[in-house]
């Protein structure tokens, strides 16, 4: 298997804003918040572990609104991930239930320095590496007609 199967929350607040984090190991790199599924794991259940573990947000603070995928890239050619060339992923939009408040990425093995929230159209492809950027904005444009 050429992809690692991931999921990739897209949660999204009442006023429509979509949360985007800042990650820690690299400054000025903005994406959703994502992960690999684990063996026995289905995607639901990748989806909410990794929800919990970077923005510590539990279960019963989201509802799930519709899923996609998956969308697909591969790592530039020298590099692998456990095994990996690259990673399809599943994404998830998210309804925060209750308040932003309850959103925290400053977890004891943080993966985001910060987290803040953007309309769609807002988001900046710069954020990312040139790799994940096509799939951004095919994930935009499906899920908010973005460009």
């Amino acid at each position: 298997m050429i992809y690692r199967p991931a999921v990739a929350a897209i949660l999204q607040d009442r006023s429509g804003r979509i949360l985007i984090c800042e990650r820690a190991d690299r400054p000025g790199a903005w994406q959703f918040p994502q992960g690999g599924i684990e063996s026995g794991e289905t995607p639901v259940n990748a989806l909410v572990r990794e929800v919990a573990e970077e923005i510590s947000l539990p279960r019963n603070a989201f509802s799930i609104t519709s899923v996609r995928g998956p969308y697909r890239y591969r790592f530039p050619a020298s590099l692998t991930k456990k095994g990996f060339r690259g990673q399809a992923h599943h994404y998830f939009l998210l309804r925060l239930r209750g308040s932003k408040r309850l959103v925290n990425v400053a977890a004891a093995n943080a993966e985001f320095r910060q987290a803040r929230w953007i309309q769609p159209r807002e988001f900046n492809f710069a954020w990312l590496p040139a790799m994940k950027r096509p799939v951004y904005r095919r994930v935009l444009r499906d899920f908010f007609g973005t460009q």
